[in-house]
């Protein structure tokens, strides 16, 4: 990373609500409906745990969880998609995001919330479908946003600094790995 991510955070008027892993945690634990936020991270371990703790039936107490992964038997997730559905013929599908997200939310009858987890976000970005995929994330299904907690995981090793501009700006919450802490906009 050849940028300074927390210089970026401040002038984008993002200011730190957490800095330690048990708090980084808590927060995660306690992520509310509607809440969407980006998880920037190097370590996959550290990406596997918070995703784990975000859909951990324990502390999403009557949700249902659907998860974007590269591997289905990874996380604890009540709904699994892999990547490599997400394109077809080196097109982006973005149609396959929304019919999977508004099947997994016409099914989550008598719960309070679903919690979705995009394990590797930055995976698209690697596969030249950033611009396509934040377009798509800015016009998704109302459904999924209004009726959703959502966090999306990006590598920073695979993401440039316009990139993590674009991301953040676009955000509420940002959760860093490093160093652990959450920041959220205030502006």
């Amino acid at each position: 990373m050849n940028y300074d991510l927390l210089e970026l955070l401040d002038n984008q008027g993002f200011k730190e609500i957490c800095n330690s892993e048990e708090k980084v945690l808590d927060f995660i634990h306690k992520i509310k409906h509607r809440d969407h936020c980006v998880l920037i991270f190097a370590n996959e371990g550290i990406r596997d745990k918070i995703v784990n703790e975000f859909v951990n039936p324990k502390y999403a107490r009557n949700s249902i969880s659907a998860c974007f992964t590269h591997n289905e038997s990874k996380y604890n997730c009540d709904h699994q998609m892999t990547y490599d559905k997400l394109v077809k013929g080196q097109k982006f599908q973005p149609e396959v995001i929304s019919d999977f997200l508004v099947t997994v939310l016409e099914n989550s009858y008598k719960k309070d919330s679903t919690r979705i987890a995009c394990e590797d976000t930055a995976w698209l970005a690697e596969g030249g479908f950033f611009e396509e995929h934040q377009k798509y994330g800015n016009s998704m299904d109302k459904r999924v946003l209004n009726d959703s907690a959502m966090i999306c995981c990006y590598n920073a090793e695979k993401i440039n600094e316009e990139q993590i501009k674009t991301i953040t700006s676009n955000q509420k919450i940002i959760i860093l790995e490093k160093p652990f802490s959450v920041y959220e906009k205030l502006i």
